[in-house]
């Protein structure tokens, strides 16, 4: 029962992150259709950096969840498609926003953010995986 309850309250938090993904995406721009400064720019799209982070991490421990029995390789490869597939879908959703645009250079910094998240998961599996070989040895 505790594992139900636990992929239960992973895929609540993935889908509560995906709601904020989409509602962050549903705000209307200005509409001006003059270059923004610079900052602003960084900002947006660090925070888009951010979001598909988060998203990936989340995607990876619901999915660890359900897929317990495939490899956490493929599982991250799985949250990263999952994720950079969101973030298709995300841009798709602001071309009806008004003031907003759409475009694939934001679906590539989407992927950014899956990847770095990706790329830190990755780290983290190898370190373990090298601990518990250690751990395993055995000295006489």
């Amino acid at each position: 029962m505790e594992g139900y309850r636990r992929k239960w309250l992973k895929g609540g938090v993935l889908l509560a992150w995906m709601g904020v993904v989409f509602l962050l995406s549903s705000i209307p721009g200005s509409g001006d259709v003059g270059e923004p400064p610079l900052w602003y720019v960084i900002e947006r799209k660090s925070a888009h950096v951010f979001e598909f982070a988060v998203l990936t991490g989340l995607a990876f421990m619901f999915f660890r969840e359900v897929f317990a029995r495939e490899s956490k390789k493929q599982v991250l490869w799985a949250a990263v498609a999952f994720s950079v597939a969101y973030g298709a879908f995300d841009e798709l959703h602001q071309a009806f926003v008004f003031g907003r645009g759409s475009g694939l250079f934001d679906v590539m910094v989407d992927a950014l953010g899956a990847g770095m998240m990706a790329l830190a998961l990755f780290f983290v599996l190898l370190r373990r995986q090298k601990r518990g070989k250690k751990s395993k040895k055995v000295v006489y």
